[in-house]
């Protein structure tokens, strides 16, 4: 059975949508549906219950996640002994990227590394901070790259690269321009959220609590997961979000976008790589952690 049917089983398992199980995989939902039918018609038996948002594993489908997930874990600690024992940076690397990371800080990076370790194939995952977690203990994802420490005993984690959280708005909104905004002020604003479970999320979070705002008080428009997506809704007039600058950083360029200045407030964060182990018993895993810990970042702020 191929190893890319029960990763993708997995992945749908896990992430429990079609949709973002295709988009984790960077493959199309009629492909990963397609992968999910060819193993249910091979084993001549339904695996998951389709559900109008989401799917749910069917008595069969628990069994063969359990089975799937040993399988892939047995396949890949006979591979890491093999490049091990030939010293050899070799294999898959399973690595979970927050949506932010991946589109702004990896890809570069994977270049570089593949130019120097062309026999690595890396199978990029984009999760939020929760999902990525899960699969490290779970043990589908080798490393994971997140916003925000994972805090966490069990997990050990290194910092790779700083981060700024700016609140952004349209051009015409009627608080663009302002030279301070109370974050009380905030209240009265639509805002255009990233999905819960996500670092940043949970950043935005913590920032409305340590302002003495219920984060609940906030008038949520829309949840997108998306950082691209949330800029160009907010383009649109449509409301106010925080995102990272690296997201920000073209619209910001180009004068399209506008910058709300938070009253004697600015906001940092950290990306971080987290992986189960202190040292990664897989080489390529190791040698991954240690490249992007000495990688110079392009930072635009």
């Amino acid at each position: 059975m191929e190893d890319h049917r029960l990763k993708a089983f997995c992945l749908l398992a896990e992430m429990k949508s079609f949709s973002k199980a295709a988009e984790a995989k960077f493959i199309t939902q009629s492909a990963m549906s397609h992968l999910i039918k060819n193993l249910e018609e091979e084993l001549g038996i339904k695996l998951i219950n389709r559900h109008p948002k989401t799917i749910s594993l069917t008595p069969a489908g628990r069994v063969f996640y359990q089975h799937a997930k040993r399988i892939l874990a047995l396949y890949r600690e006979m591979e890491n002994d093999i490049y091990r024992i030939a010293n050899k940076v070799k294999g898959v690397l399973y690595i979970g990227a927050t949506a932010t990371a991946a589109v702004y800080l990896l890809p570069q990076v994977l270049y570089d590394f593949l130019k120097r370790y062309p026999e690595v194939r890396i199978e990029l995952s984009v999760r939020s901070t929760e999902s990525i977690l899960e699969g490290l203990e779970k043990g589908t994802i080798d490393i994971g790259i997140i916003e925000g420490d994972a805090k966490k005993p069990h997990l050990s984690s290194d910092e790779i690269a700083e981060d700024e959280i700016v609140l952004i708005a349209s051009d015409d909104n009627p608080l663009s321009g302002r030279d301070s905004i109370a974050p009380e002020e905030l209240i009265t604003q639509p805002f255009i959220m990233p999905e819960k479970g996500s670092g940043l999320r949970e950043f935005i979070e913590d920032f409305f609590h340590n302002n003495s705002i219920n984060p609940e008080d906030i008038r949520i428009s829309m949840i997108i997961d998306n950082p691209e997506l949330i800029v160009q809704v907010v383009q649109s007039g449509m409301g106010i979000s925080f995102v990272s600058k690296w997201a920000v950083f073209k619209a910001l360029k180009d004068g399209t976008i506008r910058v709300l200045p938070i009253k004697n407030t600015r906001l940092r964060r950290r990306f971080y790589t987290v992986t189960l182990e202190a040292i990664p018993s897989a080489l390529a895993v190791k040698t991954f952690r240690e490249f992007i810990r000495g990688y110079r970042f392009f930072t635009p702020f």
